[in-house]
């Protein structure tokens, strides 16, 4: 395989698109001829990157963390590609028709970790990042033995590149077993709770069906029952002994016979009970012996397949996990971009009143979200509106509302699935909609601020939470 082109020869070439290989590899593609791929793969203290006229593997079937990356700069053109003279790249795109600013894609080793990030030209907000930290200025001789600066790579010749493509490939496998592994053993925590739930419900209906034994020696002793009574004694013919008695509780406001045929009722109920807490627990036991099959079949076929039958299995036994979300704690600052305009201006009818009620959603568990319709809508909901201990909402580095999750008390802890809910209705008002994955960013709203003569609708938050989930609206 040949170099398509340098680094500098990128400019004047227009985004193709932005392919995930895992959580840290990426390959930016680029139109024209010939054919040029940029790889870029990071870790904790090194990057590479490298130019090549192919893909290094596959697309990640699981789909793409890097929608942040991908949506802003796709059909986007590239005015100037450099090297960084401390190691690293520079990508400058220009602004895209409608929009105003040119974006900055940088990759540098200038902080304690590698660096990717995208911001706006010039000197713009950052709107993405992977792994961004304050720039530590300390000497190198400042720092503790044995400290590493990190270090970008540029593997675009081989060996290096060929080795670059086995690193990225050997990520996607360690971290595509984990991921697999990570969703089978959470449907095997879900299937053995059922099974032990209908284990439990088959106990309580055996016990139930002991009412029709009950019923009959009532039956049987008819004439030996007092009318009004709570509680009677009676010989047990059922027992080995024949001197066995049984006590029979009673409802004092019904009659012998009534209180046999209430007692048949609850039998019959157990009967039945049985019959379908056995029927659940075949089913359930089925279902964990395809997944101990599932377990050892995924490894050995394409990475493709197996989550084609994960997915298959996941359906076919009633499983979702999509509610429990895929959190992960971040710890950068970034820039929500502003919604795209509820409609042209100049349309709405002359002394119309705006509302200040938001568009508004409940959770399933009665958490209520606010919605933003428009850039005006956002700053209001999210800086007047809102109290400082709600939860703010926003797709990461993609226009969209602002979401605010609203707390009943300032103590009150929402479920982990009310959070997902609240983060796939932020990731469906936005730009990323249409995406099977979309990084949702949350944090308190009292870390949430307007930068100083910032237009409507944008804000920058600290302290936040990254959240992968599926677009969603409520009720859809």
């Amino acid at each position: 395989m040949t170099v398509a082109v340098g680094l500098p020869a990128l400019a004047g070439r227009v985004v193709r698109g932005v392919v995930a290989h895992s959580s840290r590899s990426l390959t930016i593609s680029f139109d024209g001829a010939p054919r040029a791929y940029l790889w870029i793969h990071l870790e904790r203290k090194d990057a590479w990157y490298a130019l090549a006229s192919e893909l290094p593997i596959e697309p990640d079937p699981r789909g793409s963390r890097f929608q942040g990356i991908e949506i802003p700069i796709r059909k986007a053109r590239i005015t100037a590609a450099s090297e960084r003279e401390s190691g690293g790249l520079d990508l400058l795109f220009d602004a895209r028709s409608g929009e105003e600013r040119n974006l900055r894609l940088t990759l540098d080793a200038e902080g304690p970790r590698v660096n990717l990030t995208l911001a706006t030209e010039p000197g713009g907000p950052t709107l993405w990042a992977l792994h961004r930290e304050e720039r530590d200025d300390r000497a190198t001789s400042d720092m503790p033995p044995g400290y590493r600066p990190p270090a970008v790579h540029d593997a675009t010749r081989d060996p290096a590149r060929e080795a670059l493509r086995e690193r990225i490939a050997e990520t996607f496998r360690a971290e595509f077993r984990h991921e697999i592994e990570r969703i089978l053993n959470s449907a095997e925590r879900t299937l053995l709770r059922r099974a032990k739930a209908a284990e439990a419900d088959r106990a309580k209906a055996r016990e139930m069906k002991q009412n029709r034994r009950l019923g009959e020696i009532l039956l049987a002793n008819f004439g030996k029952i007092r009318r009004g009574a709570s509680r009677v004694g009676l010989p047990d013919p059922f027992a080995d002994s024949l001197r066995a008695t049984v006590e029979v509780d009673l409802d004092p406001a019904l009659s012998p016979d009534e209180n046999a045929a209430r007692l048949f009722q609850k039998a019959k109920k157990g009967e039945r009970g049985e019959r379908l807490a056995d029927e659940r627990l075949t089913e359930t036991r089925k279902n964990l012996s395809e997944l101990d099959e599932l377990r050892r079949e995924a490894p050995l076929i394409a990475p493709l397949d197996a989550l084609g039958k994960v997915r298959s299995f996941l359906a076919g036994a009633k499983i979702d996990l999509s509610a429990r979300g895929d959190v992960r704690e971040t710890h950068l600052g970034r820039q929500a971009v502003a919604a795209p305009r509820a409609g042209r201006p100049g349309r709405g009818t002359p002394g119309a009143h705006k509302s200040l009620r938001p568009r508004t959603y409940v959770t399933n568990d009665g958490w209520e979200v606010w919605v933003g319709r428009n850039n005006t809508d956002n700053d209001l909901i999210t800086h007047r509106l809102s109290n400082p201990h709600d939860l703010w909402f926003h797709v990461v580095g993609v226009p969209g509302s602002h979401v605010i999750l609203r707390r009943p008390a300032r103590n009150s802890k929402p479920k982990p699935t009310t959070l997902v809910e609240a983060a796939q209705i932020a990731a469906y008002f936005s730009k990323a909609r249409k995406q099977t994955r979309v990084p949702v960013i949350y944090t308190e709203r009292k870390f949430v601020s307007k930068p100083r003569r910032a237009k409507p609708g944008q804000a920058i938050c600290t302290r936040e939470r990254e959240i992968l989930v599926r677009p969603h609206k409520p009720g859809t």
